[in-house]
């Protein structure tokens, strides 16, 4: 079953939540749990996901993700990031404001014109950018069916707008 290929299940995912994907309507339960939750499971293993946040954690203060150093025991799975993923870590073009929204959901704010699209990856782009969603999912977790379960998305785009590489776009699909 579900819970025995991906035990995480029961930190990732909350009854509420699992509800909410397995009752949407002329939605069989097969193909939510099949489709939607278990490959979003899976996506998540290998993607690193869990490498992936073992090295940075969120700052609220400064809206920057911060580097955790290595592990030191020397385990062959550390994540090890690139410079692109580093200098978008540092930008705060994607955050989590302080304030909640007026119904209590995260907000986070997309300000695309403080990245140099020449000098991150599309790789880079979408670790950085699940790095981010992670954190305010942890956020959500913390207060335990107090907050809801979804998230408000502010994209600044006043100043001098670049378009980001298709690839980076893909890769979020």
């Amino acid at each position: 079953g579900l819970v025995k290929d991906f035990p995480e299940i029961t930190l990732l995912c909350s009854d509420a939540y699992l509800s909410a994907v397995l009752g949407v309507p002329n939605r069989t339960f097969e193909y939510a749990r099949d489709e939607k939750i278990r490959k979003a499971l899976a996506w998540r293993r290998s993607f690193g996901v869990d490498a992936l946040r073992s090295r940075f954690r969120y700052d609220m203060e400064e809206g920057v993700l911060k580097l955790i150093p290595a592990d030191e025991s020397g385990r062959a799975n550390s994540f090890e990031p690139s410079p692109a993923l580093l200098k978008l870590a540092k930008s705060r073009a994607l955050r989590i404001l302080p304030e909640r929204g007026e119904d209590g959901r995260v907000v986070l704010l997309a300000e695309t014109q403080l990245v140099k699209w020449r000098e991150v990856t599309a790789e880079a782009f979408l670790q950085h950018h699940v790095l981010v969603l992670e954190a305010a999912f942890d956020m959500i977790r913390n207060t335990s069916g107090g907050s809801p379960e979804s998230i408000i998305v502010l994209v600044d785009a006043s100043g001098p707008l670049q378009a980001p590489p298709v690839a980076a776009l893909q890769g979020m699909a």
